[in-house]
């Protein structure tokens, strides 16, 4: 029916068949003819021919009433399309453990939002496994995890290395017979315990330390239970919370020493009354990711927000590649860790 829409438009604007062909560079015999199409399309004469100048019928004011619209939802459309190229419109839906939401994301996010203020940020916090469950459903286009999850079904962004390290309140007379091992929270920050040089605790000096470890599903309870057992280690479990936040919170109040990933220290803007010590490489190494569901549409935001978090060159070398395994970011160098099931934190 609005095949030919813009001949008609133009001798309603022009009020004359001649003027119109003009406009449109054709010839006036070949616009008589796509007009005559339109008006057989809906079986009535959209102009009065009879008057001087021509004008519209009952139908015809109908007609044009209708195209103006249709001219205006193809502008209006064209509008919001431009405005998502430039990110000045559309929104970003990220998720994460407690801890990511925490202690990772706000600086990421802030740097997006400053960059690209106009779209709409959504964040999504919950376990593992429940914000897995939100990005395969796609109630949220990103999630940041330290988990492995299937290439099948999901592409993954490599964001950086964390390492589990056990963090115990100076209150503790254990500190004085650990010096040789011990680091500071300015140790933490530099990457000191990431060193091949710095030692490894042996788990079997803590004796009967009261100790906080997240519940046996968890990702840092299973690998510290496997250092436990490596070491002969019986360990004096105090309290199994459900996150490292709870855990690192509880060990700032001296209730117990807790297991907790570096990024926590790394991000903190303010003094604990903690000691740190480093742990077995192979078990505490694990790899942060940024993942998208697998052939989910990659929007300008969410690719964007990856680039800002792990760099361009890590986002080109990931996004190229089907199996979505390369990896880049902070620390590409890094050897992986054992993968791990259950919930991460």
């Amino acid at each position: 029916m609005f095949d030919g829409k813009e001949y008609v438009y133009a001798v309603y604007e022009e009020k004359s068949f001649s003027r119109a062909a003009q406009k449109l560079y054709i010839s006036q015999p070949a616009l008589s003819t796509a007009i005559k199409k339109v008006e057989k399309k809906i079986g009535r004469p959209i102009f009065d021919r009879s008057t001087n100048p021509i004008s519209l019928t009952p139908s015809g004011e109908i007609y044009i009433e209708a195209i103006e619209k249709l001219f205006s939802l193809e502008q209006n459309t064209l509008n919001q399309m431009n405005n998502l190229n430039g990110l000045l419109a559309g929104k970003l839906a990220v998720g994460g453990t407690n801890f990511f939401t925490s202690f990772v994301l706000p600086e990421l996010l802030g740097r997006f939002s400053r960059k690209y203020p106009q779209i709409q940020i959504e964040l999504s916090e919950g376990t593992t496994i429940q914000v897995t469950s939100r990005l395969l459903s796609e109630e949220i286009d990103l999630m940041i995890d330290n988990s492995e999850l299937d290439d099948t079904n999901y592409q993954k962004f490599y964001f950086c290395p964390e390492r589990i390290i056990l963090a115990v309140p100076e209150s503790f007379p254990i500190n004085g017979m650990l010096t040789g091992y011990q680091l500071t929270q300015r140790d933490i920050r530099e990457g000191k315990h990431e060193l091949p040089e710095t030692p490894e605790l042996p788990l079997g000096r803590l004796g009967s330390t009261p100790l906080i470890l997240l519940k046996e599903e968890n990702s840092i309870s299973k690998r510290v239970r496997r250092m436990c057992s490596l070491a002969n280690f019986d360990p004096h479990i105090l309290l199994k919370p459900d996150s490292a936040v709870s855990a690192f919170n509880m060990a700032c109040t001296g209730v117990g020493a807790a297991f907790v990933p570096d990024g926590m220290v790394r991000n903190l803007t303010y003094p604990v009354p903690l000691c740190f010590y480093r742990l077995n490489e192979a078990l505490a190494l694990r790899r942060v990711y940024f993942y998208k569901k697998r052939n989910k549409y990659m929007t300008r935001a969410m690719e964007e927000f990856i680039r800002i978090a792990v760099g361009d060159q890590a986002y080109e070398r990931t996004a190229g590649e089907p199996s979505g395994m390369a990896e880049g970011g902070k620390a590409a160098g890094t050897p992986a860790a054992p993968a791990e099931g259950g919930k991460a934190e």
